[in-house]
């Protein structure tokens, strides 16, 4: 059942990405038409050869339009787009889909132009409009992505209710099994369900673990390691998540050997997980596998086009937002007393403190430093504040610092200085780059959780940080706006 609910998801995607691109040409088509003298069809577009860059083959456009589909579907399935994917948010499977669709493209173009140059009909007018193909561009890849999401959720809801997923145990009661469970829970897209934690720990058989606090998220502790096997024959588990760390490496080879002689199919969390949140890398010792941490590299290319981008971007929505800043400042001032804006010290990049700006969401004689309110009832909360923190518009002054240069559209967010004071070294990690107006963390399932208590969403973006990774961010941050609106 759940391989048959797989692979059909497998055969949509397929199917989606094929018929979004090859729709997409039509659309272009259609677009580069608009407001001109046409006649066509509506299912089979005419060509007008009287027009620039256009074929005079009544159907070579449509040709096109399936090239370009198969092509985009060859290139994804090689890029392993079609297998499930288990990145954080799925923002590697997003990044992949814009840069294997720009693979894609280019390649098509390549062929195109080698065939008609070399092999196919000599011809000196352009083979189409470089408009209709722009065009077209942009609403594939719009389409997919919106596509992919909506793909993505039906299958998080399925996986939610057991649907299409396997069942796991857990061997592993402590800090890490716990963490294993709640990003299980997180992501259900990794097609892993917890059927309950087993651990060699005998009072704890039979009792209730919390792993997420803040949801009420617990599993039962079904028994010990020694019937491993006959637990998860009862909760119709298939593999289990070793979650011993603590471990010396003899108990976790005896673990291995006891999984290994009796089929059961199991997977480590290694004892450097500790390390491994840094980004650890595994390399080849002349045949033994190694460890290391990886480098940070400094990537001044993209340093500079983020700044650019930052630039760009705050500017315009400056100026494409400023009726809206006014009207929310407006009602701000009139639903109760004191300024529009809220400005606090906050700590930035190298740990130099700057000040945030953000609309006034609280009452003026609340303490700006104090506790940040977890509960839409909490009474420091103005009635307005409550409608401005559910859509995150009372974030949008930080676009100034984000002109400035004390922020980033995209990073880290930016932390009170007395909570900075209690970083450790891992915590300090944060500090290295700009903090941002959004972040992994801010479209995460984890906001109900401290900053500083989700180091985990902050060290991936640290070093997995490109152009394209922003733009997922940004473009999921919108998304998750306009649903709290």
């Amino acid at each position: 059942m759940r391989q048959w609910i797989a692979d059909a998801l497998h055969l949509l995607r397929v199917a989606a990405d094929f018929a979004t691109v090859y729709a997409s040409f039509y659309l272009g088509y259609q677009l580069y038409f608009l407001g001109k003298p046409h006649e066509w069809s509506v299912w089979l577009p005419e060509l007008r050869p009287d027009l620039y860059y256009l074929p005079v083959e009544r159907n070579h456009f449509l040709t096109v339009a399936l090239g370009v589909s198969l092509m985009t579907v060859l290139v994804y399935a090689a890029k392993g787009l079609y297998r499930d994917d288990t990145s954080v948010l799925h923002v590697r499977e997003y990044r992949s889909v814009m840069s294997g669709f720009v693979i894609a493209c280019l390649l098509f173009l390549a062929l195109y132009y080698i065939y008609f140059a070399y092999l196919g009909p000599r011809i000196r007018e352009k083979l189409f409009s470089r408009r209709i193909f722009s065009y077209a561009s942009a609403f594939s890849l719009a389409g997919i992505l919106a596509v992919r999401v909506t793909i993505n959720r039906i299958q998080h809801r399925l996986h939610r209710r057991g649907i299409g997923a396997r069942r796991v145990l857990i061997y592993g009661a402590g800090a890490t099994g716990r963490l294993v469970a709640r990003r299980l829970s997180e992501f259900p897209a990794f097609s892993l369900l917890a059927a309950g934690f087993v651990d060699d720990d005998e009072t704890l058989a039979g009792t209730t673990v919390v792993f997420d606090q803040a949801r009420g998220y617990s599993l039962p502790v079904l028994g010990t390691g020694s019937h491993l096997e006959e637990l998860m024959r009862s909760a119709g588990a298939t593999e289990v998540l070793v979650a011993l760390p603590s471990k010396t490496p003899e108990q976790n080879m005896q673990v291995m050997n006891y999984c290994r002689g009796r089929g059961i199919r199991f997977r480590f969390v290694p004892h450097v997980y500790e390390m491994a949140v840094q980004r650890t890398v595994m390399q080849d010792l002349a045949g033994i596998p190694v460890i290391a941490l990886r480098e940070p590299s400094h990537r001044y290319v993209y340093l500079f086009c983020k700044r650019l981008a930052d630039v760009a971007l705050s500017a315009a929505a400056l100026v494409v937002l400023s009726p809206l800043f006014l009207a929310i400042a407006l009602v701000i001032r009139m639903r109760s007393p004191g300024p529009a804006l809220f400005v606090q010290e906050r700590v930035g990049l190298g740990g130099k403190t700057f000040r945030m700006l953000k609309f006034r969401t609280m009452y003026v004689d609340a303490d700006p430093y104090a506790v940040t309110p977890k509960s839409q009832r909490d009474r420091r909360i103005t009635p307005f504040g409550r409608w401005l923190r559910r859509t995150s518009l009372d974030e949008l002054p930080q676009l100034i610092n984000v002109l400035a240069g004390s922020m980033s559209l995209v990073g880290p967010r930016p932390e009170m200085p007395f909570i900075v004071a209690t970083y450790d070294d891992l915590h300090r990690e944060r500090l290295r780059v700009k903090p941002g107006i959004t972040g992994l963390w801010q479209i995460s399932a984890d906001r109900r959780v401290a900053i500083h208590e989700n180091m985990d969403y902050d060290l991936y973006y640290l070093h997995e940080q490109s152009f394209l990774l922003d733009v997922v961010i940004l473009v999921q941050t919108v998304f998750l706006a306009f649903r709290g609106i």
